[in-house]
Parts: C-alpha cells; sequence; structure tokens
C-alpha cells in the first residue's frame, strides 16, 4: 500500500546530511530493520501519491522490486498482472504512467530518492539517486555495527534446535559434525531474524548399546587409566564389548579366542575351523563367526593394553547381553548404584565430546537426558493420555498370528479419519503403525521420544530436530503422533534431514571402533593449512609469530571444515575432499577468508599512507563527496550483497511453515553461497581489471595525484563491505581474520 508507506514514512524524524554540497532530507534507515525493504518502501512511497490519483480504487498495487539488470534499471515495478486483471494493455498503461510520473518527478523539484522513470514493456523502471542510496547504506552499516542485517522478523518468539544429540558412549565422527554444523549455524541466523533460540543436545542414556558400555566401563574404569582422549577411550570400549558380546551370540568364548591371538595365527585359525563346524548349517551364525573373529583381531591390533584388562573380566561373564540388560534395568530403576555408573560414563564422554565442539565455537544451552523422562514421570503421564486415545493398540503376548507384540499407535486409521491428504505431497498409504510398548509393557525410543517432544513444545513456540534422512520416517511418526494426542501441536515441530558424508576413504562402524573421527580430521585439516600457509609466507616474505600462526591456522581450519558441511543443500551428498576444502583459490572457507583480508589490507594500507603524511586522513561519511562511487562494480555489490544481506538472512533462517506433512525450506547453504559470490566480486571490484582504491606511489612522488575525494568514498565503502563479509562469517561461526 503505497499511501500507508507514505504515511509511515512521514511519521519518522528526519536526519539531515550533505551530499555532494547539497542538503537532502534522508532519513536514516530503521536500526535492526531490513534495510533494502525498507528501502524499497520508501521508493514505493515517492511514487505513491503520483499512483493513487491514477488508480484511487486500487488494493492490488504491485510491489517495487530490485531490477535483475542493473545497466537497465535500479529498481523495477511490474504491472502485467494489475492489468491483465483490468484487460488494459500493460505495454500502453506503463508508457503512460512512466511519462506522468516523470513528469511529476520533474515538477516537484527532484526531492526524492527516485530521479528518472522509463516504461520499458509492462515494467516501470525506477532510477534512483546512486549517492545518495550509498550514503543510507554505508550509514546504516556503519551504525549497526555486527549487527547490520539482524533484524526482529520473528519478533522474539521462541524456537528450540535439537542438533548434535550423538550416543554418549563414542565420539564425534563426520556425520555427527553435520548435524552440529546445521544445528549450531542455524540457531545463528535465526537469532540474527528475531527468535529467541535454544539449542539443545538430547542424551540418549539408555538401550542396549549404553548398556554394554556402561558394563565395560565399570569393569576396567579403576584398572587402567585411559591412554586416549576420553571419548575414544570410551568409543573402544564399546566395540570391544560389543564385540564380545557378539562372539558369545554366535557360541564363542572371547576368553578362548584371546588365548589363541596370544600363541598366534595357526591357535586363532584351529579355533575359527572349529566354530564353523559348530555352526555348520546356520549361515546367520557361521557369518558372524567370520565377521567378528575378524573384528576381535582388528581391534587388538588397535587397543590391546586396554583389551588385557578387559578380557580379564569378560572371561568372567557368562551371558554379557544379560548382564548389559541387568545394568540398564537398574539405571532405568533409578538404583543409586547404577546411576553413578552410568553418569559417570556418560558425562565422561559428552565431555570430551564437548571438547571437540569447543574447538569449533559450538556451545550448547541445555542437556536433557532421556533417563529422566522416566524419572520425573512424564512417561507414564503420557502413556495414561495415550491409552485414551481411539488409535491406541495395546500391546498383547499373542496376537492374531500367535506370536507377542507390542502396543502401537494406528497412524494408517488416524490420517483416514483425519481427511489427511496421501500419496504425493501427503502422508505415504498404508502407512506403518508406530510401536510405544514392548510385549512386556516397557517403553520404546519411539515413545520417549513423543513424550520428550511434548516437554520441548511447553519450552517453545517452535521446535526444529536436525536429523539423518534416514531418521525422516521416525521423525514424522512422532510428530503426528504429537497432533494425535493434542491438536494444538499441529505445526509446532519439524524437522530438518541432511544426507550422509561420503568417505574417499573406507567406511565408518562403531562395532569396529573405526569412525572419520571430528577430531582426527580436524589435526588433519590443520596440518594442510600449515603447510599451505606456510609456503605463501616464505613465498611473500613475510612474518608471523608462532602464536600467531598457530591462531590463525586454527581458525582457518575450523572454518573450513564449517564451509564444507554447510556449502551446499541439506539433501546433498556432501564428497569430503580436504584437498578441495583447503583451496585458497576456490570456493571454500580458507578463499573467503583471504579474500575478506585483502578487504582490511587497503583499508591498512591507507591508514600506513595517513601515519605516513602521504594522504589525507579519512573525514567523517557527512563529509564525503559520495558520487565518487561512479563505477558500475560498487553499485552492482551494494544492490546484490550489502542492501539485500538481511533479506537473504531472514530468508534462509525463517521460511513460511508449512501445514504437516511438507517441511519448511531452510536455508543452510545460502551464506555460504553469498559470501562465496560476494567475494568474488569484491575480488574483481579492487583487481587488475577492477577500481584503483589508493593512489599509486609513482603518483604521490610525482604530485599528479588529485583522488583523495573518491579514496576517501571507496574506504568507507570498503568498511561496510568488510563488515557485511565479517557478519557473515560469524553466522557461520566463524571469526573473521585481519590478516593471512
Amino acid at each position: 500500500d503505497y499511501g500507508h508507506a507514505a504515511e509511515q514514512l512521514a511519521a519518522r524524524p528526519t536526519t539531515h546530511h550533505p551530499l555532494s554540497g547539497t542538503m537532502a532530507a534522508d532519513k536514516d534507515f530503521t536500526p535492526g530493520g531490513d534495510v533494502l525493504a525498507e528501502l524499497m518502501t520508501r521508493l514505493g512511497a515517492e511514487i505513491g501519491s503520483y499512483i493513487a490519483q491514477q488508480e484511487p480504487h486500487a488494493n492490488d498495487l504491485p510491489s517495487v522490486a530490485r531490477s535483475r539488470d542493473l545497466d537497465k534499471a535500479d529498481f523495477t515495478v511490474q504491472w502485467s498482472q494489475f492489468c491483465a486483471s483490468r484487460k488494459k494493455n500493460p505495454v500502453a498503461y506503463v508508457q503512460e504512467l512512466a511519462a506522468g510520473l516523470q513528469a511529476h518527478i520533474e515538477s516537484s523539484g527532484g526531492t526524492g530518492l527516485i530521479i528518472k522513470v522509463a516504461g520499458v514493456g509492462p515494467y516501470l523502471n525506477l532510477f534512483v539517486d546512486r549517492a545518495r542510496v550509498f550514503g543510507l547504506t554505508i550509514r546504516a552499516v556503519a551504525a549497526m555495527g555486527d549487527k547490520f542485517g539482524h533484524t526482529n522478523a520473528a519478533g522474539g518468539r521462541t524456537v528450540i534446535i535439537e542438533h548434535t544429540s550423538s550416543n554418549p558412549n563414542a565420539p564425534l565422527h563426520i556425520g555427527n559434525l553435520r548435524n552440529v554444523m546445521i544445528g549450531a549455524h542455524l540457531a545463528k541466523m535465526q537469532a540474527a531474524c528475531g527468535w529467541d533460540v535454544k539449542q539443545v543436545f538430547y542424551v540418549n542414556d539408555l538401550g542396549a548399546q549404553i548398556g554394554l558400555t556402561a558394563l565395560a566401563y565399570s569393569r576396567i574404569y579403576d584398572k587402567i587409566k585411559p591412554y586416549m582422549k576420553i571419548d575414544h577411550w570410551i568409543g573402544a570400549m564399546y566395540a570391544v564389548m560389543n564385540t564380545c558380546q557378539e562372539l558369545q551370540n554366535v557360541g564363542v568364548d572371547p576368553g578362548k579366542l584371546e588365548d589363541a591371538c596370544k600363541v598366534g595365527k595357526e591357535a586363532v585359525d584351529a579355533l575359527m575351523a572349529e566354530s564353523l563346524a559348530a555352526a555348520a548349517g546356520d549361515e546367520k551364525r557361521t557369518t558372524g563367526v567370520n565377521e567378528y573373529f575378524d573384528i576381535y583381531q582388528d581391534l587388538r591390533e588397535r587397543f590391546e593394553p586396554m583389551m588385557v584388562v578387559m578380557i580379564a573380566d569378560v572371561r568372567q561373564i557368562d551371558n554379557i547381553k544379560v548382564e548389559g540388560g541387568k545394568l540398564n534395568l537398574a539405571y532405568e530403576r533409578q538404583e543409586p548404584w547404577a546411576i553413578k555408573i552410568f553418569r559417570k560414563m556418560v558425562v565422561d564422554c559428552l565431555t570430551g565430546v564437548q571438547q571437540t565442539l569447543s574447538t569449533y565455537g559450538v556451545q550448547h544451552d541445555q542437556f536433557d537426558f532421556e533417563s529422566e523422562l522416566g524419572w520425573e514421570g512424564s512417561n507414564q503421564k503420557m502413556l495414561e493420555i495415550m491409552k485414551n486415545s481411539d488409535y491406541f493398540v495395546p500391546q498383547t503376548q499373542k496376537n492374531d498370528k500367535g506370536v507377542p507384540q507390542g502396543a502401537y499407535l494406528d497412524m494408517t486409521g488416524f490420517i483416514q479419519d483425519m481427511g489427511f491428504k496421501t500419496g504425493k505431497g501427503g502422508y505415504q498409504k498404508e502407512y506403518p503403525p508406530l510401536y510405544v510398548l514392548r510385549p512386556d509393557g516397557s517403553t520404546l525410543y519411539t515413545y520417549r521420544d513423543i513424550v520428550y517432544s511434548f516437554k520441548k513444545a511447553s519450552q517453545a513456540d517452535l521446535i526444529l530436530n536436525i536429523i539423518c534422512s534416514e531418521q525422516e520416517l521416525a521423525q514424522q511418526k512422532v510428530s503426528l503422533a504429537m497432533y494425535m494426542m493434542n491438536p494444538e501441536m499441529r505445526g509446532r515441530q519439524y524437522h530438518l534431514s541432511y544426507d550422509l558424508v561420503k568417505l574417499t576413504t573406507g567406511k565408518m562402524s562403531g562395532r569396529r571402533g573405526r569412525y572419520l573421527l571430528a577430531d582426527d580430521l580436524y589435526d588433519e585439516l590443520k596440518e594442510v593449512i600449515k603447510e599451505k600457509m606456510a609456503k605463501k609466507y616464505k613465498d611473500k616474505g613475510e612474518e608471523m609469530s608462532p602464536e600467531q600462526f598457530e591462531a590463525v591456522t586454527h581458525e582457518v581450519s575450523t572454518a573450513a571444515m564449517k564451509y564444507a558441511l554447510l556449502s551446499v543443500g541439506c539433501l546433498t551428498q556432501i564428497n569430503f575432499d580436504i584437498a578441495k576444502i583447503t583451496d585458497f583459490e576456490d570456493a571454500s572457507a580458507p578463499f573467503i577468508l583471504y579474500n575478506s583480508t585483502r578487504v582490511a589490507s587497503v583499508v591498512r594500507k591507507f591508514e600506513g599512507k595517513v601515519a605516513a603524511g602521504v594522504v589525507p586522513a579519512l573525514p567523517a561519511l557527512d563529509a564525503i563527496d559520495l558520487p565518487k562511487l561512479d563505477h558500475k562494480m560498487e553499485w552492482a555489490i551494494l544492490m546484490e550483497f550489502v542492501l539485500p544481506f538481511a533479506s537473504m538472512i531472514t530468508d534462509g533462517a525463517s521460511p513460511t511453515l508449512p501445514m504437516p506433512p511438507a517441511l519448511p525450506g531452510y536455508g543452510t547453504h545460502k551464506v555460504c553461497d553469498f559470501l562465496n559470490s560476494m567475494v568474488r566480486a569484491l575480488s574483481a571490484y579492487y583487481g587488475p581489471n577492477g577500481v584503483r582504491i589508493l593512489p599509486m606511489d609513482s603518483q604521490l612522488e610525482a604530485g599528479t595525484w588529485d583522488g583523495a575525494a573518491a579514496m576517501h568514498a571507496r574506504i568507507h565503502l570498503c568498511k561496510a563491505f568488510k563488515q557485511v563479509i565479517d557478519n557473515g562469517l560469524r553466522l557461520l561461526m566463524i571469526e573473521p581474520l585481519e590478516r593471512m
């Protein structure tokens, strides 16, 4: 509504700024606002009074948009739909409108930001006073600083982002790290557009894996001191104890296998032949013998000191699976001795995990333990509600097939009764049931996920779960079950799924204790970065202190990882290539950081020349000759990157929330795309074929240089460019650098 926009803008205080010797009544952009949206609102208001006279009853006037071709226009208004609804020729309509508007602009003395309009086909093209737009934008960037681009679009609504949530019996691997980066980056983006964000780690401290690990931990904790990082240590414990359990399952005594390993290969082969003979005719057992003999020996090569101690205890355990189950049950029942074992093991592992997260600057606001859902009574309360549902089918020891069956929710019946869409764009037909209880009445993790989701919903307006794409159906079931229990929950919880990270060297396996560990990957990245940066320093004859070199290479290494995991859409599989993500010449974090420091270098060189007394000091922005910013490259960078920065963040972090089962389109790759494109544009701007910002020494020596006014305008502009890049990097949890 052009008229309403004009009224709003008129109510704002006026700030006068001298631009090229004239006084222009340009109101500063609203702090914390979207500067592009506000600028287009102002342009709409400028032409609104005239258009309102021509179309007094129209309530569907088209809006102002950025031009796609800045050589043809700065902004444009598309009139096709407006004219079509009135059966008017859009070309003739726009030509007449443009002629009238141009006459109106000229008769009003040209005091507005729009200095010219032209009709091209159905488009009303707008041309603005670029110097004044530069001034408004540079002032806004300087005033808002590291908050430029931040808005209050979400109005302070609360959101819980659950991410990481790795099993607390192993270190973080590369797949976990993608989850971490997506969640932590989305949290930064959402906070930047006005969400009150809480990052949560759901600690899955129940289940067979955790029980097995706790069993191993309890047996060797006081017998051998950890000789590796604590989460790696605990992950190795699980791998060893799980292998011993699997050997028992296929009829092999782990103690006998250990004795055979000590004797040598012939003894191992003999025991394996004996075990295979005993398993003859049982394909599953035969496969297990082959597989776990191999895994045991592999683990022994890597963790022998630990295994020697652990196997001594394993020899005394007749049935590892049963003992692990007993420990798990004791923990669920809140028996103090079991809590002491589990919590010590889990917290030790999480301590190691947090060390890894801290390497990347990630910090959760809250850790929620799965076990506490039962202890605090939430599981029982939800079960009482669920049992009253028409779609709850109780557990039985003998279903229609004569076998035990757990309790479940009839999802197909619910979908049909509610009339939800099925097939393309809806829920799948013949929707699988959601099992919530085992035949013995104990709760399944899927049930506890529902309980936990309700707990999160009590703390936030919106819940976002970051999950691997393999868990997509399970997450959809949970959200559907929430709606089944409480209709107000529809659209309160969504998930953001990501594809796997493809490895170029082998596969990850928790059973073997083999992972592409986040810690190891960081070390490898840092070595590559150190080698490349040391060569660059040597080639340029520059020096840096060891402490500064360490700090810079750390930041570049973690930045390389973050960019690699965030630079593509979540559902795009990542082919992890260290050579590519550490490339200073291609799309990568080192490339962005390097070009960012080049902007800082321009400003630093200017300040050096001022200190040397060879160029005049930088005046305040109000005294700058802004029309000197006359190169099309700097206008393009302003229009394509500086002005739309806030809009890009909001589009990526706060999309429209659709009705389930549709999912919102979060763009966690958008900041990477934006920064990569911006630094490429900047590289061309101050490159050999771009704009010379600082004078050459020969010009200063000859006394022929008279470009101080243009230089000062461009230094202010470069500072604004650098601020936008820095703010974008911080959204990626990358600390900007002044030097590389």
